[in-house]
């Protein structure tokens, strides 16, 4: 988040990459740390810190899609670019389509892929969480990343036990008062591919930029 990215403005050493949605915390101000008013706003594609950041504001709805045009066209080159030592992947589960807090609509395969792509950037990594406020969507979504880290597959039906400790969960919550049952059964959701609309190549455009 901005905080990271503010805590190594100036490190050659750290290249940070952002992938949020857009007019949303933290994009609440202007500026950016040791920079001042009048900066670009905080987490916007202009946004670069010191100069080793990229920020990508995503609009309401992204999805599938858009992920991994982003991924191949804005994301994997300027990593691959900068040869990292090593990589730490802050993996929340707040764009996943079920949660309650983003108006993003991604899958949780899209999360996977990710994962997939940036585990062999460099020859370290570590994976850390972030939001995330539907405990079924977090769950699920985490049990596949470490299922992607580790090379197993995802089964297509939950087994008993696994199934036990979804159904086990509650929530607090509108969404949580009559769950899908898929939430219990499965870890993948369908994929929840999309438009790929102009302004997400507009932005693979500007964060690419000199």
């Amino acid at each position: 988040g901005d905080g990271v990215q503010d805590a190594f403005h100036d490190d050659p050493r750290v290249f940070t990459l952002s992938i949020h949605e857009d007019a949303r915390w933290p994009m609440t101000a202007t500026g950016t740390a040791g920079v001042g008013e009048g900066g670009p706003r905080v987490g916007s594609a202009e946004d670069r810190a010191g100069g080793l950041a990229r920020n990508l504001p995503v609009p309401a709805g992204f999805n599938d899609t858009e992920m991994a045009f982003l991924m191949e066209e804005a994301v994997l080159p300027p990593i691959t670019a900068f040869v990292p030592e090593a990589v730490v992947l802050q993996c929340g589960a707040d764009g996943l389509e079920e949660d309650p807090l983003s108006k993003l609509a991604l899958s949780n395969g899209a999360l996977w892929r990710v994962v997939s792509q940036v585990r062999d950037l460099a020859p370290r990594l570590l994976v850390l969480g972030g939001g995330g406020y539907n405990p079924w969507s977090v769950g699920r979504a985490w049990a596949g990343v470490w299922a992607t880290l580790n090379g197993f597959p995802v089964p297509e039906r939950l087994p008993s036990a696994a199934e036990a400790v979804l159904r086990g969960l509650e929530w607090r919550h509108s969404k949580g008062r009559n769950p899908p049952d898929h939430w219990f059964t499965t870890l993948a959701d369908r994929p929840r591919e999309g438009p790929l609309r102009p302004e997400i190549r507009d932005l693979a455009v500007r964060v690419l930029a000199p």
